[in-house]
């Protein structure tokens, strides 16, 4: 008996820190997207500091936490320069590029081109995005983005203004 107990408890110890490893290794950064390689679906990027509250604004009174962001990339992942994108495939498993407020999907899952459209953009234009950095499925896959996060626009900003203009002040 004492010996099912503690195989029983062995085996959930190491499978919630296989759990727990998984979730670490998933991390958000800021970055600016320096080069694209078609060939490896490979991006090189350069980390830089960022406000999260900053980036992702909000109407006055909105919950902070709305946005699901993973915590900030530290260690060994801002070391490497080199991630992994993926333009086709199914909704879950291509790098998504969101818009900031809403967080929209903006891809076209189905058009091979049009996430290296949207990185030679964001490239030509040096504009600094957030990016969720996540491991890939298998054993020792390397680093990749899941998610780009664009900053607020001119719409976005109009969307938070006019939600402001709408409340009305309680005295």
């Amino acid at each position: 008996m004492r010996i099912r107990i503690f195989t029983l408890s062995f085996t959930a110890a190491v499978f919630g820190l296989g759990a727990s490893q998984a979730d670490a290794a998933s991390c958000s950064s800021f970055v600016t997207i320096k080069s694209f390689d078609e060939k490896a679906s490979t991006v090189e990027v350069s980390y830089a500091s960022g406000n999260m509250n900053k980036f992702f604004p909000k109407p006055e009174g909105a919950p902070r936490d709305s946005t699901k962001i993973p915590g900030s990339c530290k260690g060994n992942v801002t070391k490497n320069k080199n991630l992994v994108v993926k333009g086709t495939g199914g909704r879950m498993s291509i790098t998504q590029v969101r818009t900031n407020y809403e967080g929209k999907m903006l891809n076209d899952p189905d058009d091979a081109a049009w996430l290296t459209a949207k990185l030679k953009e964001l490239i030509g234009s040096k504009t600094e995005v957030v990016a969720v950095i996540r491991p890939g499925m298998a054993k020792d896959s390397p680093l990749g983005i899941t998610t780009i996060y664009l900053p607020a626009g001119p719409e976005d900003l109009a969307e938070i203004k006019r939600i402001e203009d709408q409340g009305e002040d309680v005295e």
